[in-house]
């Protein structure tokens, strides 16, 4: 079956979204080595959204933002930034990667049965529940197979944190798509001025939570630096311009389904780069996870 170009715009962007917020898992464990999660968070979403609208302005696109522009970036950074990320990365000073991924994991049912309740979306379909339980159960688990491998544990600090950036993600998400702000701005200049936004918010927060002060300067290295600098990028500048980008042109299920396969590539990686064992029942539980997906997206390209 020959795929339109759109299609092929979909599984583009999708792809992207996968690998660059599936590779964050591993920049992380670099990155905070040196600094606190929310100035970690904060300042590589700074410099993305520098980059970027940077890039929009040497290409002669850019157009002046309104103050309703910058007002819907600033409190759309807080949900979509500042807690979606901030809040993770802070969350797993407490707890594995294997059990926030499990707590992020949630995201689609909640995106999908918050769009059906308050965004106006149809019901889900009883194929879209079956491919969100067992997405469910694979990312369950992850985390069980990463607690018996003596990998992970449990904290209702960390729990706590991992929850508030699941609730600042779905409801960023929501907003965007039920109150769309009518701008003259391209969608990755709307994203820059987000990342921008956030990523100062972010900055401003580590700072009043007196992380600077507990910056380790000698842990920095070429490993590091090279994380640090993949994060900006891929974690932020193609992940985000991809993800919004995809909540205006497929289905709240869609474009959530990222959210099973991102532990997967994350432990795949974690045990590549990061020196963490993969058992039996890790591998079984990513062949669950990723099998799921067909089950989310079934329903978008059969209705």
């Amino acid at each position: 079956m020959r795929l339109s170009p759109l299609n092929l715009k979909i599984l583009l962007n999708l792809f992207l979204v996968y690998v660059s917020w599936g590779s964050t898992y591993i920049g992380f464990k670099f990155t905070l080595e040196v600094l606190g999660p929310f100035l970690a968070c904060g300042s590589r979403m700074f410099l993305a959204g520098l980059l970027l609208c940077a890039a929009i302005g040497c290409t002669g696109r850019w157009q002046r933002p309104t103050r309703a522009d910058w007002r819907h970036a600033c409190w759309l950074a807080v949900f979509m930034v500042l807690m979606a990320s901030g809040f993770l990365g802070k969350g797993q000073e407490y707890i594995s990667s294997g059990v926030a991924a499990v707590v992020t994991g949630s995201t689609p049912i909640s995106m999908l049965v918050a769009a059906w309740l308050f965004g106006g979306e149809q019901r889900p379909s009883a194929m879209q529940w079956l491919g969100l339980a067992g997405g469910l159960c694979g990312l369950v688990l992850l985390g069980v197979s990463q607690n018996a491998s003596g990998t992970g544990q449990t904290s209702p600090a960390g729990m706590f944190w991992v929850f508030g950036a699941t609730l600042g993600w779905v409801t960023g998400s929501l907003l965007t798509r039920r109150f769309p702000l009518p701008t003259r701005l391209s969608a990755l200049q709307s994203c820059g001025l987000l990342l921008l936004v956030g990523g100062l918010e972010t900055l401003l927060l580590g700072f009043a939570c007196g992380e600077a002060a507990m910056t380790r300067w000698e842990n920095l290295r070429f490993e590091v630096a090279l994380a640090f600098a993949w994060m900006v990028i891929g974690g932020s500048i193609n992940a985000y311009s991809s993800y919004f980008w995809l909540l205006t042109h497929v289905s709240i299920a869609t474009a959530v389904s990222y959210e099973y396969v991102v532990p997967v590539i994350g432990i795949f990686l974690g045990w590549w780069l990061g020196g963490e064992t993969i058992t039996g029942r890790i591998v079984l539980a990513c062949c669950l996870t990723v099998g799921s997906v067909f089950f989310v997206l079934w329903h978008k390209h059969n209705k």
